[in-house]
């Protein structure tokens, strides 16, 4: 088997949190405890859990946000947080991310010109125009969308915008942190589609960090399930999710009302489960 695209190592990450009291001691908060995982290229990660599990600090960790307390991530074998600050820069092209809230995510006073193309850098004036309606074009916007603010676009539209800034570095890992779950139900489906499609295009990978097993049985090959800071199931989409071994696990798929796919396979009867998930 090649090198992992992502490999993390025993990730901790600890927070103090402010004093309570002049002689009391400085609360701490483990949010991971000890993670370790691989990522190969073409075969996303979903990490399900419930809010606090862990799963926003793990991103933060994965994009190099924040320094770990202890552990590393590995991206096609360079541990981030022993990179230099212009070295990581650089490495910055081949990964990238896409946040949970499309509409908080966008600065309102930029154009979607200089918000797509804020990852590029080195690049000619003409370059940066060419690669911004290319990025835009790859998910369903029009060239001439770069001229507007994002004020005026729905929340879908606005996501699909956070996306073309994450595509057009041409990274091969996406992080994916809650990426639809702002989003109206209906606009939802239309959004995975569009990752789902292009993954398969542009052979990018996906981190994809939900609450929501239906969105992760959708988009992912694997899946992760956090509790508590810690990784207590792993395994593919397909055996923790129809088989699971763990209890939490057991206790995430009994929270929702039917299969996990159902809800997001219902918006496209016409989809074969293979199809859909690009697996």
């Amino acid at each position: 088997m090649s090198a992992p695209l992502l490999e993390v190592r025993g990730l901790v990450k600890r927070y103090h949190l402010p004093r309570e009291s002049l002689f009391a001691s400085a609360p701490v908060i483990d949010a991971l405890r000890g993670v370790s995982f691989t990522v190969q290229a073409g075969r996303s990660l979903g990490i399900v859990g419930e809010s606090g599990s862990g799963k926003s600090t793990l991103a933060r960790q994965v994009m190099a946000l924040e320094a770990p307390t202890a552990g590393s991530v590995h991206l096609l074998g360079r541990d981030l947080s022993a990179l230099p600050p212009a070295g990581l820069i650089a490495a910055r092209r081949d990964f990238q991310m896409v946040f949970q809230d499309p509409y908080g995510s966008l600065d309102p006073r930029q154009r979607v010109a200089r918000i797509v193309a804020e990852p590029l850098i080195g690049v000619t004036e003409t370059e940066m125009r060419q690669r911004v309606a290319e990025a835009l074009d790859a998910v369903g916007l029009r060239a001439s969308d770069a001229d507007k603010y994002p004020h005026e676009f729905s929340g879908g539209q606005r996501q699909r915008i956070a996306i073309a800034r994450a595509l057009i570095t041409r990274p091969k890992l996406i992080v994916a942190d809650e990426p639809v779950s702002a989003l109206d139900v209906s606009v939802q489906a239309q959004v995975l589609n569009l990752l789902a499609d292009l993954q398969e295009r542009f052979n990018v990978t996906y981190l994809f960090i939900s609450h929501d097993l239906a969105v992760v049985d959708h988009v992912c090959s694997d899946v992760a399930v956090m509790q508590s800071g810690r990784i207590v199931e792993y395994g593919t989409t397909d055996q923790v999710l129809r088989s699971p071994a763990h209890a939490y696990t057991c206790t995430l798929l009994a929270a929702i009302p039917h299969e996990p796919s159902a809800r997001v396979e219902a918006k496209h009867p016409t989809e074969t489960p293979a199809s859909g998930a690009n697996r």
